[in-house]
């Protein structure tokens, strides 16, 4: 899935999100569409993009009959049932995934993925590259759990919480607040909170 000119270390600093995006238009080319998916919220709340994913996956178990189907929230549902059949644990239903919400679609996409990527392992070669990229990462653990933290609180569902660098997003304390919040609605006192954290003061009552 690496762009033109792309090493396997620059994938490594590729955002999942932005992977996954990738990971849908290589499937959507190798099923001779336009790939055409850009995210992973409005692109995707029609099924169809899914809908070839999953059959180039398994086209027994998810075949493409009821694509076409003029219903859009019938059409969800008969995708949604293909990915059960190929495995996928269900992580959404319908009704929120014609919503077109890029929280929940990340989750789901991402289980697709993790079920079942379709692609080819890597060469000898190619596992060489990667080993040599990662040790070439000083941090490569540390971005790993900063992947798996910010996908976690982007799954939360936060009215306007959504993350995609951790530490430079949760650094004045409000996200983390509002984690926290959503773990337990009486923990945090809101009118100690600063909503305009512009100093090391203000940022450091927060955090």
């Amino acid at each position: 899935m690496a762009a033109n000119g792309e090493e396997v270390s620059d994938l490594l600093k590729v955002t999942p999100e932005e992977l996954l995006v990738r990971w849908i238009n290589f499937h959507l080319k190798a099923a001779g569409q336009e790939p055409f998916v850009k995210n992973l919220g409005k692109d995707l709340q029609d099924s169809k993009a899914i809908f070839y994913v999953l059959n180039q996956l398994d086209k027994d178990k998810c075949p493409l009959e009821h694509l076409n189907e003029a219903d859009e929230l019938k059409r969800a549902e008969m995708m949604l049932l293909n990915s059960e059949a190929l495995g996928v644990a269900k992580m959404i239903d319908a009704e929120d995934f014609i919503k077109g919400n890029s929280k929940a679609n990340t989750i789901f996409v991402a289980e697709i993925f993790n079920t079942k990527h379709g692609m080819e392992e890597l060469k000898q070669e190619e596992k060489e590259a990667y080993e040599a990229a990662t040790i070439e990462d000083d941090d490569i653990e540390g971005t790993r759990e900063e992947r798996s933290f910010r996908l976690w609180i982007n799954s939360l569902g936060i009215e306007d919480v959504f993350i995609n660098n951790l530490f430079s997003e949760c650094r004045d304390g409000q996200i983390l607040l509002k984690v926290i919040h959503k773990i337990d609605n009486t923990v945090v006192e809101w009118n100690r909170v600063e909503k305009n954290a512009n100093n090391t003061f203000k940022i450091g009552i927060n955090c």
